[in-house]
């Protein structure tokens, strides 16, 4: 599974490059100096993602992001682009990688090719085309990174019982029907058409929890409690009221709240949960309908896996490295003089 990193077609930054400044350096990471120009490009990145976070995207910079203002995000956001950068080359040579033959002339095609979309920008902010390029090149180098050592390498191969895991902790498909608590005319039942429902409700789910299939039981079901509750309509074809749905244990997609205790049910188990409008009568069946979905969804966790752990390896270098900053020269190169306008 590949990581999900595509070549930005517009605004995309590069994270490279020396050109003659004021200065010589702005910061300095693990004592490797950042030259102005690579501080500037880090930063117009670093603006384009606050714009995307910002309360105001037509005021950045007076916007309160992750409790600091926009400002001081871009500044500290900054600094976390290009210590990625460091961890990312270092480990690069570590691995002993090289591009593959032909990338880097391709790269450089692509990049000209898209330098007229970004040109004008690149231009506000003192920069030129070899800092386009050099980040598509930053981009297919992490992508090698990644590859080499979560898909090259079979120790740390996904294990199906992983992706087991993830998809049972994390998603749960559910089929369900509802059986409602109110005569058709929308007044209240009798205690006994109460009862009589109840106990109609119990007994399809027993019968679905005994092999019966979800779209015949509730077939059976509707049609009788239709009797029970004075309506005359047919609902002997059960496929017309039964619901797919998948839900996830984050809580972001939960159609009904009760759902979250179908995460702690085999699957098969069939249950009932009383609403003050229905009666829900659920089923938690497997995630998908064939072997051939299944082994897409297996795909994608798998590669979803693989990306946290490749965002953690990265944070704890990062972490470890020292920063040294030219105070004078942050204020001079400020997020204010940043200039991402579209003319």
């Amino acid at each position: 599974m590949l990581r999900k990193v595509f070549f930005p077609l517009l605004l995309v930054i590069a994270l490279t490059g020396c050109t003659a400044k004021e200065y010589e350096w702005v910061i300095k990471i693990d004592d490797r100096p950042v030259d102005p120009d690579t501080y500037v490009s880090a930063q117009m990145q670093s603006y384009m993602e606050a714009q995307t976070l910002a309360e105001d995207s037509t005021d950045v910079l007076g916007s309160t992001i992750d409790g600091m203002s926009g400002s001081r995000w871009i500044e500290q956001n900054t600094i976390n682009s290009l210590k990625r950068k460091v961890f990312i080359d270092r480990e690069f040579e570590k691995q002993h990688l090289k591009f593959a033959e032909g990338a880097d002339k391709f790269i450089k095609m692509f990049g000209e090719e898209g330098w007229e979309n970004v040109s004008r920008i690149y231009a506000k902010n003192g920069l030129e085309i070899e800092y386009y390029i050099e980040h598509l090149k930053s981009i297919y180098k992490e992508q090698l990174l990644f590859n080499a050592i979560f898909l090259s390498d079979d120790e740390n191969a996904v294990t199906d019982r992983e992706i087991e895991e993830y998809l049972n902790s994390h998603l749960c498909r559910v089929s369900l029907f509802k059986v409602a608590k109110q005569n058709y005319d929308g007044t209240p039942l009798e205690e006994d058409s109460e009862n009589s429902l109840i106990s109609l409700v119990d007994d399809t789910v027993e019968r679905i929890n005994n092999g019966q299939s979800m779209v015949s039981a509730a077939g059976r079901c509707l049609t009788q409690a239709a009797v029970l509750l004075g309506d005359n309509g047919d609902y002997s074809d059960g496929a017309d009221y039964v619901s797919t749905v998948i839900v996830s244990n984050s809580g972001a997609r939960l159609v009904y709240d009760f759902m979250k205790d179908l995460f702690h049910q085999p699957q098969g188990k069939c249950l009932y949960y009383e609403l003050d409008d229905a009666y829900y009568i659920c089923q938690r069946i497997p995630l998908c309908d064939t072997q051939v979905e299944y082994m897409f969804m297996k795909q994608e966790v798998a590669g979803l896996l693989r990306d946290v752990e490749f965002e953690q390896m990265v944070k704890q270098g990062c972490e470890l490295m020292t920063v040294e900053l030219n105070r004078e020269a942050v204020n001079a190169y400020a997020p204010s003089k940043i200039d991402i306008t579209v003319d």
